[in-house]
């Protein structure tokens, strides 16, 4: 502004001049102005006004000068604005796509969410799996998917999604998959997904199912290459673990009804098994009876039986099935109900013992067999006719000897063979005598040592109370073995019977 008013100031002066000169021509002003406009110095101006032209130049040189220099300075300035403004706008983009990615996840692991609420709700393994495998289209770009589980050591398709025509199937020794690693698993999953059929432009996406390091499986999800994004890796991530959390809980389930059932089914086995169990007979013939039953398990392989025969004879035994629980309780069950059977003939127990054998021998497999110790006791005789099959020998206290002593004759457990003569031995009960029938879970009971109860601590017991009644034998007997087992678990069933003769007989069958 000040350079204008300068020019304005000179251009006064000239006029000024003019009129004081009249020979000054207007064209001597026109060059001093020109020159000013180009920033040129004129020579022949007047020496009154060279001293103010000269300055005045000299501004407008100046300021030209200060004016290209902001120009400059407005021109990068406005480069830098086009750039920060560029800068601003791919940011802003970028923000733009990350929001939609965001938005994109939250929805998903929104409807993760209630997919995940949905399928815990559910406890059939099939629903599960088709519900999670329409998930995969729904929330993806899957074109189709294929779920293998685990099963018994087999790698077993058990649903596809689409156009799979590959069904492979892969079997391992369950020896060897305790053995397999992490890296096992997934060479095996690598090798499976070479049987798939691709398109040029599909690829195929690997989902282990795995929970706390146990492999239930594996997903196999066909995508298009460029169509698979980071949201569809993350999302099908997540589902994975859905799926594997909900068939493991599925699974879980099953077997909890199994167990459930089968306790239910093991609660009614032992209900019975007590039912077919003698009644109680506490005395008949001049002898006095105590028992005792404990399974290891809820019905176990032990069992005990009397049988009234005659007026005169009456028949104990006592066997052990092989093994525990429901097939030993079934072998016993059937082996106590052909030995009633056979003693309608009223023969003797070692005939009895044969012809048992001889009957069951075809319908037991061969790791499974009974000890038995079949005897039969005559009232006018006194004596007790005994046999034995594999079993414990009974153990007698003699009151005329004063001593325990183990009585039996050798024999092999039913079952072992298809053909047998066993053998039959006799004792004569005198007045005192006591009888203890048991089977090995006695004296084959452990304490926190892994000792044996054994057969000398049952001794000491019958001996120590030789003068005692039966229940009181039986008490004792019990209490010693918990005192030595110190509540160690017990691992064989518990079974035996307490006779004392009396030499009493009230003509009662059926006893007190």
């Amino acid at each position: 502004m000040a350079i204008y008013l300068t020019i304005l100031i000179l251009i006064g002066v000239f006029i000024f001049l003019l009129k004081n000169q009249e020979k000054e021509s207007i064209l001597t002003i026109e060059k001093i102005l020109k020159s000013l406009k180009d920033k040129k110095f004129y020579d022949k101006i007047p020496q009154e006004l060279k001293e103010q032209y000269i300055e005045t130049l000299k501004k407008i040189i100046k300021q030209d000068l200060e004016l290209d220099n902001s120009l400059e300075e407005l021109r990068e300035y406005r480069k830098e604005l086009e750039v920060t403004y560029n800068s601003l706008l791919e940011k802003s983009k970028k923000l733009e796509y990350s929001n939609q990615i965001l938005e994109t996840r939250v929805t998903n692991l929104s409807n993760i969410n209630a997919l995940s609420r949905t399928v815990l709700s559910i406890i059939e393994l099939e629903h599960i799996i088709n519900i999670i495998l329409d998930a995969y289209f729904v929330l993806t770009g899957a074109k189709k998917v294929s779920l293998y589980l685990w099963e018994n050591g087999k790698l077993t398709n058990k649903q596809i999604r689409g156009n799979i025509n590959f069904k492979g199937e892969v079997t391992y020794s369950l020896e060897i998959l305790k053995k397999f690693t992490y890296q096992d698993y997934k060479k095996v999953y690598e090798d499976l997904k070479k049987g798939f059929t691709l398109e040029k432009d599909e690829m195929v996406v690997i989902s282990p199912l795995l929970v706390k390091g146990k492999e239930f499986g594996v997903i196999y999800i066909i995508e298009d290459k460029n169509k698979f994004t980071d949201s569809d890796e993350e999302t099908i991530s997540a589902l994975t673990i859905q799926v594997a959390i909900a068939i493991n809980n599925a699974k879980i389930y099953a077997d909890l009804r199994v167990k459930e059932r089968i306790s239910q089914e093991l609660e009614v086995a032992s209900r019975i098994q007590h039912k077919i169990l003698p009644r109680n007979i506490k005395e008949i013939y001049g002898l006095r009876i105590a028992n005792h039953f404990n399974p290891a398990k809820e019905v176990g392989g032990d069992y005990y039986d009397y049988n009234i025969l005659d007026e005169e004879n009456f028949s104990i035994t006592i066997a052990d099935v092989s093994g525990k629980g429901v097939p030993a309780a079934f072998l016993m069950a059937l082996g106590r109900s052909i030995l009633k059977t056979l003693q309608i003939q009223h023969i003797n127990p070692s005939e009895n013992m044969r012809k048992l054998n001889k009957i069951i021998y075809p319908d037991i497999t061969e790791d499974m067999f009974i000890t038995m110790m079949h005897t039969n006791f005559n009232y006018r005789t006194k004596i007790l006719t005994y046999s034995n099959a594999g079993h414990t020998p009974l153990m007698v206290y003699k009151a005329k000897k004063n001593e325990v002593e183990l009585i039996t004759v050798k024999g092999v457990a039913i079952g072992f063979l298809s053909e047998y003569n066993y053998r039959q031995g006799e004792l004569k009960l005198d007045k005192g005598d006591i009888v203890i029938y048991y089977t090995d879970g006695i004296t084959e009971a452990e304490n926190p040592n892994k000792e044996l109860f054994g057969f000398d601590r049952l001794k000491k017991i019958i001996y120590e109370n030789k003068n005692n009644d039966v229940e009181t034998i039986k008490e004792n007997i019990l209490n010693e073995i918990d005192i030595f087992c110190k509540g160690y678990e017990q691992v064989d069933d518990i079974t035996f019977v307490v006779i004392k003769n009396t030499e009493e007989n009230k003509g009662e069958i059926y006893g007190k």
